[in-house]
């Protein structure tokens, strides 16, 4: 090898050696999954089982996300969901997943309102810079379909004052039956 191929080799190796550090410094942890009816805020409704946990305490949205989002106007809820039926299919699409008013009756008027809200009153992730952007889609919970004993679980982002406490919350997620096309609203407050 000549003497240029062999420090241009070196160099590279150097360069790569400074540079792994820093990429591997963006890198965060994924958020500690449990199964769903071991968390305390949870509702079983149907054969479903829905459980939500915000994640309030800035050092682990920094441990999490890299970053304290609170303070950029977001909470990270972190939602599991597990399908125990042993018949029935459920599709979750995330964009029905909304805020309703932390007051209101959970009848079935509660049903319609999470309907109703579209983009569900949640954070939009476009305005957000695109690093930061990226890591809170790929923790963000997915839409899929939970045959009998399968789950899902991420991340769902809303709005919260930046200088403010946070009132109480009323998350609401709809589940449509895949058999019977009855769509079960589930309740939650935090």
């Amino acid at each position: 090898m000549s003497r240029t191929n062999s420090q241009a080799a070196i160099c590279t190796l150097a360069l790569l050696f400074l540079v792994q550090p820093g990429y591997a410094s963006h890198q965060v942890p994924d958020y500690p999954v449990r199964p769903a009816g071991e968390y305390a805020n949870r509702v079983t409704k149907a054969g479903l089982i829905v459980a939500v946990e915000p994640v309030e305490d800035p050092e682990q949205q920094k441990t999490y996300f890299g970053s304290h989002l609170s303070s950029a106007g977001i909470l990270p809820v972190f939602i599991v969901i597990q399908n125990t039926s042993a018949t029935d299919a459920y599709l979750f699409d995330k964009s029905a997943v909304g805020l309703g008013d932390a007051g209101e009756d959970t009848g079935k008027g509660g049903g319609r309102t999470a309907l109703q809200l579209g983009s569900g009153g949640l954070v939009d992730l476009v305005g957000s810079p695109i690093q930061q952007r990226e890591n809170l889609m790929k923790k963000g919970v997915r839409s899929t379909t939970l045959s009998p004993g399968s789950s899902v679980y991420g991340f769902v982002y809303v709005p919260v004052p930046k200088h403010a406490p946070r009132k109480k919350m009323h998350l609401q997620v709809p589940l449509t039956n895949v058999q019977s096309g009855e769509i079960e609203v589930v309740n939650l407050f935090f």
